[in-house]
């Protein structure tokens, strides 16, 4: 997508994200997002943190730890199941929730497919204030385009990074499979901000995640 046809992109999800009732904030870069993530939350809160490869890439996550916040991230290395599990369960009830979003459309709806569920819930209902952090790559038209990039892009490339045999892989998109390390269990569509949810979204002008 060319550079002016983007940024227009850019102006119509966010006007239409306040209109649905989110808050946004745009930046051109990681470093930006990073530095108004760390002065928004502080060091006392609980923080939540979605699987997202895009907070990774901001390197947030980590600065959150090292700055001696109380982090529940269930991708920390060496955890079991059941610590993971655990993880999941307090992400509900923290402070702040942190997380990505498959796809955020121009007319204001942020769409998302996953296999467990810690994600959708946590971002619809329970922390006190949920930040969605997105790359200008995960924005597209409307909710059609969305599902399409879950199944060409984002699933194919969740799966590769599990290392699964999923068909998706090897085809390059979804293809409905029933097996049992399917991740495309549910799909989560927010058309409006959920009532009693404090959600900012947060875009960043760079292509993010997957």
């Amino acid at each position: 997508m060319r550079c002016s046809s983007m940024s227009n992109s850019i102006k119509r999800a966010e006007k239409n994200l306040i209109k649905n009732g989110f808050k946004v904030k745009i930046f051109d870069s990681e470093e930006d997002a990073k530095e108004y993530l760390l002065k928004a939350i502080s060091k006392e809160e609980e923080v939540g943190v979605g699987g997202s490869k895009t907070l990774r890439e901001i390197n947030i996550v980590q600065a959150l730890k090292e700055r001696g916040n109380t982090v529940f991230d269930h991708w920390e290395n060496g955890l079991s199941p059941e610590e993971i599990l655990e993880m999941r369960k307090r992400q509900l009830l923290c402070d702040v929730f942190l997380t990505s979003s498959n796809a955020v459309t121009e007319k204001g709806e942020i769409v998302n497919r996953e296999g467990v569920g810690n994600r959708i819930n946590a971002m619809t209902f329970g922390p006190k204030r949920i930040f969605i952090v997105i790359g200008k790559n995960k924005i597209v038209k409307d909710v059609e385009r969305a599902i399409e990039r879950i199944k060409k892009i984002s699933a194919p490339m969740r799966n590769k990074s599990l290392n699964t045999e999923n068909p998706c892989v090897k085809k390059g998109e979804c293809v409905n499979c029933n097996l049992p390390t399917r991740i495309c269990r549910v799909t989560h569509i927010m058309h409006r901000s959920p009532s009693n949810s404090d959600i900012t979204v947060i875009i960043i002008k760079k292509e993010l995640g997957y």
